[in-house]
């Protein structure tokens, strides 16, 4: 069994998880997915959860409805956002239409507010528990040690016992 260290909190590898996360949502498109960083059911299965995303996107019947929603959208400041992995669409097999935008930047701040709480308190519970985990492993250390002592002052209570009978 590896013996555990307790941890102190990290500004710098604080702020890593956190640039880590903001890079991920500048590029992410805001949507559930599968939570891989949490712990499977008892069937293996990952939870769901809601990912927030720099990029949103429009997914409608047809053209002329998402046109529609598009400019919905750029009324409440989005932008439309186009990249070689995000292109607006037109699904040839249902005529389903996709667009993807660019938040507002006063949403962004909002998200990324979201996002640095997040990250902070998942932070600190992480350090929290493996702390835990120190301080269970010196108690039962400290049990250990304890019942060796008694132990040994049994054995030398025996040894006296029989040196005074002998």
């Amino acid at each position: 069994m590896t013996t555990l260290t307790i941890r102190k909190a990290n500004k710098e590898e604080l702020q890593a998880h956190i640039d880590g996360e903001l890079a991920c949502y500048a590029i992410r498109t805001t949507g559930f997915d599968t939570d891989m960083s949490a712990e499977p059911d008892s069937r293996g299965n990952f939870p769901r959860k809601l990912f927030l995303g720099a990029i949103e996107q429009i997914t409608e019947r047809s053209l002329l409805m998402a046109i529609g929603k598009l400019q919905e959208f750029l009324d409440k400041g989005y932008k439309l956002f186009v990249s070689h992995t995000a292109v607006p669409q037109v699904v040839p097999s249902t005529g389903a239409a996709i667009l993807y935008l660019t938040k507002p930047e006063a949403l962004q701040a909002e998200d990324k507010a979201n996002i640095i709480a997040e990250m902070t308190a998942k932070y600190t519970a992480d350090i929290d528990a493996h702390n835990e985990r120190v301080f269970a492993q010196e108690a039962e250390a400290l049990k250990a040690e304890e019942a060796a002592i008694a132990a040994q002052l049994k054995e030398e209570d025996a040894a006296r016992v029989q040196a005074d009978f002998d």
